[in-house]
């Protein structure tokens, strides 16, 4: 057997030393010493892989440096943004993978439960959270995906579909109204009130005008008395108004009922809203989820987003927890008048 050349292993291990203090932030493999029948040690041709740079998660820049260790993990702070960040996919401060965190607000917006999404993450990724930690996690992107897919306009038909369902919140029933275009399936706006007059039949209506930029031809809604002036106060005459006659007739408000049923389903496991704030985000939660990801069989498995023709930035929960949340300010989700609109 060859015997090694240990001086020349000594000036090889300082050698590679060196060249890995000099490349920081460049994730270097060397190869294998390999023993040579002349008589002495020597390198393959190639001594390292491919470089593989580490970019910043924030504004892909690779000019980063590191900056300290948290919790074991190596933290990088990038010099063209200033963003500190980790090399995993996973937030900034957090240790559950990203994919993990989207998947939670899928199935938590599918009708699962915080307790049961809680469990889930236990038994299958062996990750075990609290329910409170997924709960932080449904209002913080929650949030972000309204702030980012809210601005958007549909391109909606002329023929809208309106009615209002009782929704538990604060220990008392509250009156939930959303508005849904007949051809896109699309909802284009929703409200929480304590009544049913005529100011919140016009609140819904002024609230869908400005989401989809144009007034309808016609509108449908149940026998509501509410309904009448409300729908001529916003549009005048502009807008037929056309009560349904029950389900069973031809023209009825069935498409609205059966999303309401899927609502009334996703809720349930809620337990009622502690406040009305928290209400109203979880419920556009529940209109984002439904707008633009959730495919629907009747619309040949697209969202009403693509029917309506919205090119949305994100098409998943999971790519709305890659988004970068913090350019965002803490910001109303609604904007109303002293008059709710």
């Amino acid at each position: 057997m060859v015997k090694r050349d240990r001086k020349f292993e000594r000036r090889l291990k300082k050698m590679l030393e060196h060249e890995q203090k000099q490349s920081k932030c460049i994730s270097i493999k060397p190869c294998t010493i390999l023993d040579k029948s002349a008589g002495t040690a020597s390198l393959e041709k190639q001594i390292y892989t491919e470089p593989q740079l580490i970019a910043c998660k924030w504004c892909g820049s690779t000019d980063i440096m590191k900056r300290g260790v948290r919790n074991g993990v190596q933290n990088y702070i990038c010099k063209a943004c200033g963003r500190v960040f980790i090399d995993k996919d996973a937030p900034y401060h957090f240790q559950t993978p990203t994919d993990q965190i989207g998947a939670a607000l899928n199935m938590f917006y599918d009708g699962m439960s915080v307790a049961l999404v809680a469990n889930h993450f236990k038994e299958t990724y062996n990750n075990p959270v609290a329910p409170s930690t997924v709960y932080r996690w449904i209002i913080r992107y929650t949030f972000i995906a309204a702030t980012i897919l809210n601005p958007l306009q549909p391109k909606v038909s002329d023929v809208w579909v309106v009615d209002e369902t009782v929704i538990k919140a604060t220990g008392r029933n509250l009156w939930f109204w959303d508005i849904i275009d007949e051809d896109t399936r699309f909802l284009l706006a929703s409200h929480l009130s304590k009544s049913r007059t005529t100011l919140d039949a016009a609140t819904i209506m002024r609230r869908a005008w400005q989401k989809a930029g144009k007034a309808p031809r016609f509108i449908i809604s149940d026998q509501l008395a509410a309904y009448i002036d409300g729908i001529e106060l916003v549009f005048g005459s502009y807008s037929k108004h056309i009560q349904s006659r029950g389900l069973t007739a031809e023209i009825s408000t069935n498409l609205i009922e059966r999303f309401h049923g899927t609502l009334k389903g996703r809720t349930k496991v809620l337990r009622g809203f502690k406040t009305i704030e928290t209400a109203e985000q979880i419920l556009d939660g529940f209109l984002l989820h439904y707008n633009y990801f959730r495919p629907h069989m009747s619309l040949k498995d697209k969202t009403p987003a693509e029917v309506a023709g919205i090119k949305s930035p994100l098409t998943s929960w999971t790519d709305v927890v890659k988004f970068n949340a913090t350019s965002f300010q803490q910001v109303e989700l609604r904007q109303k008048t002293p008059f709710g609109f």
